[in-house]
């Protein structure tokens, strides 16, 4: 039995919104059963099914998610985990530049946040800021605005 057909037949003759949802919540159960024996292919099926939603951008659940698993070592020996910057905090020092209507304020989140862990015992907060503008951001020769979730969906 294929799911695809299944829903794809269902979907043709018809078929009531009520009972897609109904399969929307058996799927959902499916996945935290995958969730719980595989890890790593969850993570690769809902990132999956976000790019299909929302495109190559961040939403909220996700960019929080992928933020609270960075994490480096500082000059100092101490591992720095998750967030340097609130999104709140990314979209004002971000506010003065010209950024494709299309990125999320998640999108930014994720990418100031990664460069910060990548550059931080090198840059200032400022210079991190002013790269994660030009590298993620206003690369002309990268093929779409979505440079930030190819990345990560890479790593």
């Amino acid at each position: 039995m294929d799911y695809k057909k299944m829903i794809t037949a269902y979907a043709k003759g018809g078929g009531d919104e009520k009972k897609m949802w109904e399969t929307v919540d058996i799927t959902a159960e499916a996945m935290n059963y995958i969730k719980e024996q595989n890890p790593g292919k969850h993570d690769c099926l809902m990132r999956k099914l976000s790019e299909s939603l929302y495109g190559k951008h961040y939403s909220e659940e996700l960019a929080r998610a992928d933020v609270e698993k960075m994490h480096h070592s500082g000059k100092d020996g101490v591992i720095h985990r998750g967030a340097h910057w609130s999104p709140e905090e990314v979209e004002a020092a971000l506010s003065d530049k010209s950024i494709n209507k299309s990125v999320t304020k998640w999108d930014k989140f994720v990418a100031a946040n990664a460069f910060w862990h990548d550059l931080s015992n090198d840059f200032t907060d400022e210079q991190i800021i002013c790269a994660t503008y030009k590298f993620w951001f206003a690369d002309e020769d990268w093929h779409s605005d979505g440079k930030i979730w190819d990345y990560m969906k890479i790593i």
